[in-house]
């Protein structure tokens, strides 16, 4: 008699909202990141901030091609085309540089090009490697616990208490800057708050039943951690990466721009700001300060929406993803029946 009844009731939803007929059979089988993508989809701030990401990195894998069309290369002087008589960097579209040069007449659009290489490697560089330790030291913290967790916690609590400049200058000071010097300083200062949200979930996951049945079933520790528990929080890094590398790519245009970054003439957004303030250039040639200003927060804007917006679609339960098909169909087929009845009642 149920099943009679909800038959019947589909047939109903069916008929009063012809739209909504095939909406469970396209949801039908999907895994879950089929949905979230689809939900992903729907999100345009999101979709265009990827767009744009797409784009930073085609601009940052294909720079060399892309200053060839230009003309100009990032670390060439042009003294003659580039500066006016009295040392003045040239303005906006004069002598065919299309942002402009520095105070050294190299093109501005070329340098910018490349800074994005410098940004998008440490930043996706330092994030990777932090989302491994992160990952490894969070599991194995909330998984054993004990004394091991307290080692782990505590170590964390000390990395995220000291001051990530400090211990630059001192690396640094020590070693030299350089690149890879550079990302595993970010990545040591970025590990641990990956790590703490981790232990907190596999805290949580630890005593479900599918933990219970695979130690039941004779898993090892490895396999539960690394095979059972560690898939369910995947969604969760991938969020809390796009996150992160935003995070990483502004630490590591501080550092640059202090000086503690990639070496001159390497071009490096944080570099060529700190070159735009050297005697107050900016204030005659606004271009060389502003544009690698303007790449560095929309690079950062861009990433941070994306991470709204996957966290919208991998967590419905956030934002507007909360009302699935199957609600809207409900919810329409309610106030469809509303109206009906409301027109009868006033006929009547």
């Amino acid at each position: 008699m149920s099943l009679l009844r909800a038959a019947v009731e589909l047939e109903v939803i069916e008929e009063q909202n012809p739209d909504a007929k095939g909406t469970e059979q396209a949801y039908e089988g999907r895994t879950p990141w089929r949905l979230a993508w689809g939900r992903l989809k729907k999100d345009r701030v999101a979709m265009v901030s990827l767009g744009f990401i797409v784009l930073l990195f085609l601009v940052a894998i294909f720079a060399p091609l892309l200053t060839a069309l230009i003309g100009h290369g990032p670390n060439t002087q042009y003294t003659t085309s580039g500066l006016s008589l009295s040392g003045i960097p040239v303005a906006p579209g004069h002598n065919g540089f299309l942002l402009g040069t520095d105070d050294q007449g190299r093109d501005v659009l070329s340098r910018i090009i490349y800074g994005s290489r410098i940004s998008l490697e440490v930043g996706v560089g330092a994030t990777a490697v932090a989302l491994v330790l992160g990952l490894v030291m969070g599991l194995v913290s909330g998984y054993y616990g004990g004394w091991i967790d307290s080692i782990l916690a505590r170590f964390m609590d000390i990395l995220l208490s000291f001051p990530i400049l400090l211990f630059a200058i001192a690396i640094v000071a020590r070693f030299g800057p350089s690149l890879d010097l550079l990302i595993f300083v970010i990545a040591m200062f970025s590990w641990p708050y990956i790590g703490r949200l981790v232990r907190g979930q596999v805290i949580a996951l630890r005593e479900r039943e599918f933990v219970e049945a695979a130690r039941a079933l004779g898993s090892s520790d490895l396999r539960i951690m690394f095979i059972e528990i560690a898939p369910n929080l995947i969604a969760l890094a991938v969020i809390y990466a796009t996150l992160l590398i935003p995070i990483n790519i502004v630490t590591e245009a501080t550092l640059s721009f202090l000086g503690l970054g990639v070496l001159p003439p390497t071009a490096s957004w944080g570099n060529m700001i700190a070159e735009a303030q050297t005697g107050d250039l900016f204030t005659v040639a606004w271009w060389f300060l502003v544009f690698p200003c303007v790449a560095l927060v929309l690079t950062t804007l861009a990433f941070n929406l994306l991470g709204d917006g996957l966290r919208d679609a991998l967590d419905p339960r956030h934002g507007r993803s909360n009302i699935t098909p199957t609600k809207r169909v409900k919810r329409s087929a309610r106030s469809s029946g509303r109206e009906k009845d409301n027109s009868e009642g006033k006929r009547a």
